[in-house]
C-alpha cells in the first residue's frame, strides 16, 4: 500500500511506545504535523514525559522507519489514518479517536451501513453463550456486522455467531494486529480474515498485549458501532468499560435481562436500572435503528422444518431449548451412533443445527 510522506510520519508518530491518542494530538495541535515533530524532535521534549521522549527519539531513526513499514508489509496490514477518507466515519466522531488504525483483512467491513457491537463476559454462562450466538447470527442474516473484541467466551460467540450469519465481523485487538490473544482463538481469527472481516488496533504490528491495551481498544469497539450490546459481565468487568464508553460516545446500550441473584448479570441489570435497553433478541436492536429485515426467522424457520421427516423434527425441537453433547442425543433418541451421525450432519448442511467448539449440538432455527 502507497503511503505519501506525510502519511508515513503520521503512522510513525502514531506508532511510538507511549504516544497515545492524547498525546498524539497535543503535538499535533502545537507543531501542525507529524514531520514538523521529526525534524524538531527537541521541541517535544518540553510537552512528554523524559520516558516518552526516549522512545520518541530512538524511534527517530531510518532502521524504525523500514523496520515498521517492513513489518506492516509482511503481515499484511494496511494504516487507516484519522485524517483520510478511507479512516471509519463512525470512530472519527468518538472524542479520543486512535490516530491510527492498523487493520489486516477487509477495511470496508469498519465501515458497513449496519455496525452493532457485542460483549460480555469470559467466563459466559451456557444461556449467555447461547444468547450471544444467536443475537449475532440473527443480526448477520440482517446485513448487520458485529464488533467484538475477540477475548474468550462471549467475544469469541460474538464473531463466530456473526459468521454464521453470513456477514463479517470485525476483531479489535489490544496487541498489534497480527498477534492473537489469546492463542486458542488464532482459528476464529483466521475464519474472520476468510470470510471477508478484518482484525483492527491502534497498535502496530509486533506489539504484545499488555494489561493497560485492553480498557484502551473498548472505546475503539463501541467507536465502530451504531449501538452496543453487553450480555453478561460483573459491574466492574471490561465489558462495562466499553459501556461506559458508549455512553460517552452517544451510542444507544443495550443488556441482556439476567436473574438478579447471578453475578453473571450484575452488568447487564444496572445497565437496565440506568436506562439502557432490554435486548431479548435481535428485533429490538433492528426496531430501534429501523433497519428493515432482509431474512425473516419465522419463515425461514417453517421452511425448513416443514421438509424435515418427523424424527429430524424431533431432534431439532430437542436442541431448541438446550444445547446437547452427541451421547446425550443418542440416548435420548435411542439411535445408533452411525445414524445418529449421518442425521446431525444432513442438519448441519441445511445449517438447522450447529455444533460448537464444545461440541455440543443446538438449533439455530
Amino acid at each position: 500500500m502507497y503511503y505519501s510522506d506525510q502519511q508515513k510520519y503520521w503512522i510513525w508518530l502514531s506508532s511510538i511506545q507511549g504516544v497515545g491518542a492524547a498525546q498524539f494530538y497535543q503535538l499535533i495541535n502545537e507543531y501542525g504535523e507529524p514531520g514538523y515533530v521529526w525534524d524538531q524532535l527537541i521541541l517535544a521534549k518540553k510537552l512528554l514525559t523524559p520516558a516518552v521522549y526516549a522512545h520518541l527519539k530512538k524511534a527517530r531513526s531510518q532502521d524504525y522507519l523500514d523496520e515498521l513499514f517492513g513489518t506492516m508489509e509482511e503481515s499484511g496490514t494496511a494504516a487507516l489514518i484519522q485524517m483520510d477518507d478511507d479512516y471509519p466515519d463512525r470512530l472519527r466522531s468518538i472524542p479520543d479517536a486512535p490516530p491510527t488504525l492498523f487493520v489486516r483483512g477487509n477495511r470496508e467491513a469498519l465501515n458497513a451501513e449496519r455496525t452493532f457491537a457485542i460483549v460480555g463476559s469470559r467466563r459466559v454462562t451456557v444461556d449467555g453463550a447461547r444468547f450471544t450466538e444467536t443475537v449475532a447470527e440473527r443480526l448477520a442474516a440482517n446485513g448487520v456486522t458485529i464488533m467484538s473484541g475477540l477475548a474468550l467466551g462471549a467475544d469469541r460467540k460474538a464473531h463466530e455467531g456473526c459468521l454464521n450469519g453470513g456477514s463479517p465481523t470485525v476483531a479489535v485487538l489490544a496487541s498489534g494486529p497480527e498477534i492473537i490473544y489469546p492463542r486458542e482463538n488464532e482459528d476464529v481469527a483466521q475464519r474472520i480474515l476468510d470470510e471477508g472481516g478484518a482484525l483492527a488496533s491502534e497498535y502496530r504490528p509486533g506489539v504484545k498485549p499488555a494489561t493497560h491495551h485492553f480498557p484502551a481498544r473498548n472505546r475503539i469497539i463501541s467507536g465502530l458501532a451504531d449501538g452496543v450490546l453487553m450480555t453478561e459481565g460483573t459491574a466492574r468487568s471490561g465489558a462495562m468499560i466499553t459501556m461506559n464508553y458508549a455512553r460517552v460516545q452517544n451510542r444507544p446500550r443495550f443488556a441482556m435481562p439476567g436473574s438478579v441473584y447471578a453475578a453473571a448479570s450484575e452488568g447487564p441489570n444496572r445497565l437496565l436500572v440506568e436506562g439502557a435497553l432490554a435486548c431479548l433478541g435481535e428485533e429490538e436492536v433492528l426496531n430501534y435503528f429501523g433497519w428493515k429485515r432482509i431474512n425473516e426467522p419465522e419463515a425461514l424457520a417453517a421452511d425448513a422444518l416443514a421438509e424435515l421427516d418427523e424424527t429430524s423434527r424431533r431432534l431439532v425441537e430437542i436442541l431448541k431449548f438446550e444445547e446437547k453433547s452427541f451421547d446425550e442425543l443418542a440416548n435420548i433418541m435411542k439411535m445408533s451412533s452411525s445414524n445418529l451421525n449421518s442425521l446431525l450432519t444432513i442438519l448441519e448442511m441445511q445449517g438447522i443445527i450447529r455444533q460448537s467448539a464444545g461440541k455440543l449440538y443446538r438449533a439455530v432455527l
